[in-house]
């Protein structure tokens, strides 16, 4: 894949400052997702939130099919489904035709949550685009760590600074 900057192609050295940048956007955006869900009480689990933004953008599905959208096997994305069920954020459904599979969809109160942390993520973001100081950013990196700072987070490099200095 060629990656292309202002003025032409991106060498390796903008391509891995990308890449640091997009990793450390992709932490944010776990943290900002994280609030949303701690901010609305929701007792649930950013990897049952992320079965609930897949079934929210592709349900009905079989166990099988959402498995295999989380890249995981299908006795885990059942034992999620099951605890989603019980806070009745997702609902089984059998269809006459065939009794054997179960399909799955959102609830109302799982569609509502969903929406709710969307929105909640998009309102963040706007937010830290407003607060960065980046009229015109140089390249697509100096944006995506403009963001990160202003989330107050640690671009890519300061965390891996950090990280090394963490341990014994």
């Amino acid at each position: 894949m060629k990656l292309y900057v202002e003025g032409g192609p991106a060498s390796t050295g903008d391509h891995d400052l990308l890449v640091d940048s997009l990793s450390a956007l992709s932490r944010t955006l776990v943290g900002i997702t994280a609030r949303a869900l701690g901010s609305l009480d929701a007792e649930v689990t950013l990897s049952q939130y992320r079965t609930l933004v897949i079934l929210a953008s592709t349900a009905p599905l079989r166990t099988v099919d959402l498995a295999s959208s989380l890249g995981v096997h299908p006795s885990t994305a059942t034992r999620t489904c099951n605890r989603l069920v019980q806070r009745a954020l997702v609902a089984r459904h059998h269809r006459p035709d065939d009794r054997r599979v179960a399909w799955l969809t959102l609830t109302e109160v799982g569609k509502t949550l969903v929406g709710d942390v969307m929105r909640h993520r998009t309102a963040e973001i706007r937010r830290l685009l407003e607060a960065t100081d980046v009229e015109r950013p140089q390249t697509t990196a100096n944006l995506i760590n403009a963001l990160v700072v202003a989330a107050g987070e640690l671009t890519e490099e300061s965390w891996w600074q950090r990280w090394e200095q963490s341990g014994p």
